[in-house]
């Protein structure tokens, strides 16, 4: 991999490719024949472009590869050429013709995106991220612009919290944005200086507008709601469209016919706010209003034993009206709580279910979607409380049944349950309910 410093660590270590060859973002000659004195001999060049700039057919040229991928056709030395062949089709899917084309059965297009090793509480979390900066300025929004959707995002949704993105460099003007925007729900998000930060903000937010850049993507590999504000050049659908999702909407900053062939420019101001309102307003219908989130402490204790031959029934049950607990491993992880819970508000409830081998009785479940957080793990665990309402646990209040996808909790003896307050009512435990749990934890904690 051919990239600049800041970059090298992840492609290293989180992409783990075999060999970064570290470059400025605009080599010279110079630096290109040393480039490719470094490299050695090459097999083959992946470079999907529309247009081989002069000084790129130059390095083509140093490294003599066997094959050169691009969409360029018009150039002898491009022996693969993808442009017509693969017209209209996204960067994700002509990545997976260049892998197919050099012999794998097996491609997965799912996006890789690195999360830092701890993320921020999700009841601090930003819930609409704005980013209006890309790689130039004629890929981003100007100023004015700026302000103007940032106020009407704002003023839409008064109860959730608006941050801007930016990057070191770009800090001093989103400063200055967020200044002018005089809103008290937007705010700058600080501290992102590399794209592990950046994601993990992403990653707690409830949705994400951007310009065309590398954050559309990773809103699409984190499955977060996207807007994502692209340039129509003279009815030419661009490469890097995000791949079509119930997540995803694009707004188009309609361009003159020719402009860019001319200019070499692009306007990314050219759209319409009430449109992109409107998408919005599209994703988030399905997103409650945010609310106050508690953080519960529990401590891990052994189970009844039985929950793994019952559950292997009871989840393709549930899952048939609550498809997201599908995926959860047959087995439940057992808490005890400091206070008595009681579900008042599932996410969902389940008619009388006949799960029994006999199907002669029947019994309803509550679920309630939840965040476990494990000192051991880096991100926190999607889970459910999993209430069956003919559990022997129905009699023991502090102590609550949680399913998730398979995960490794070898070590952990405790963790912290967040939830929305809305759904579960707290009083305090009987002596006699938190003794067990008292004695078994040291002074500290």
């Amino acid at each position: 991999m051919l990239t600049v410093a800041e970059l090298a660590k992840m492609y290293a270590i989180d992409f783990a490719v075999d060999q970064v060859v570290i470059t400025n973002a605009n080599p010279g000659v110079r630096e290109l024949c040393r480039l490719a004195c470094q490299l050695g001999q090459i097999d083959v060049v992946v470079h999907l472009v529309w247009r081989i700039q002069p000084a790129e057919i130059l390095f083509l040229r140093l490294l003599c590869p066997i094959w050169v991928y691009s969409l360029d056709d018009r150039l002898r030395c491009v022996n693969r050429k993808f442009g017509i062949a693969t017209a209209g089709l996204d960067m994700a899917e002509l990545y997976r013709r260049v892998l197919t084309d050099l012999g794998a059965n097996v491609v997965d297009r799912k996006y890789i995106v690195p999360l830092p090793e701890t993320l921020q509480n999700i009841a601090q979390a930003t819930h609409i991220l704005f980013n209006p900066y890309a790689s130039r300025p004629n890929k981003s929004l100007a100023f004015d612009r700026s302000v103007s959707l940032l106020r009407a995002i704002a003023d839409t949704y008064p109860n959730r919290s608006v941050g801007i993105l930016c990057s070191p460099a770009t800090h001093g003007n989103a400063l200055q944005m967020e200044i002018t925007v005089a809103r008290e729900n937007v705010r700058l998000i600080n501290g992102l200086v590399s794209p592990k930060d950046v994601a993990g903000v992403i990653n707690q937010a409830q949705a994400v507008v951007t310009v065309d850049t590398a954050i559309v993507h990773m809103a699409v590999g984190l499955d977060t709601r996207l807007v994502a504000i692209y340039p129509t050049v003279d009815k030419q659908a661009s490469l890097w469209l995000p791949p079509p999702s119930p997540l995803t909407r694009v707004v188009y900053s309609r361009q003159p016919p020719g402009q860019y062939l001319r200019a070499g420019k692009k306007d990314m101001n050219a759209f319409s706010i009430e449109e992109l309102l409107n998408n919005l307003q599209e994703l988030l219908a399905t997103v409650p209003d945010p609310e106050s989130i508690l953080s519960i402490r529990a401590r891990i204790v052994p189970g009844l034993g039985v929950a793994q031959g019952t559950l292997a029934r009871q989840l393709p049950l549930i899952s048939q009206n609550f498809p997201e607990v599908a995926d959860c491993h047959p087995g439940t992880i057992n808490l005890e709580f400091e206070f008595s819970i009681e579900v008042t508000q599932p996410d969902h409830r389940t008619l009388p279910l006949a799960w029994t081998p006999s199907e002669r009785t029947t019994e309803i479940f509550d679920l309630v979607r939840v965040e476990l957080e494990f000192d051991q793990l880096p991100a926190r665990v999607a889970a459910w409380l999993y209430v069956a309402h003919g559990s022997p646990h129905r009699c023991t209040s502090n102590i609550h049944e949680v399913i998730a996808r398979q995960v490794n909790l070898s070590n952990a003896s405790e963790c912290r349950l967040h939830v929305r307050a809305s759904a579960v009512s707290l009083t305090p435990c009987t002596d006699q309910e938190t003794a067990s749990m008292n004695c078994s934890l040291s002074p500290s904690q």
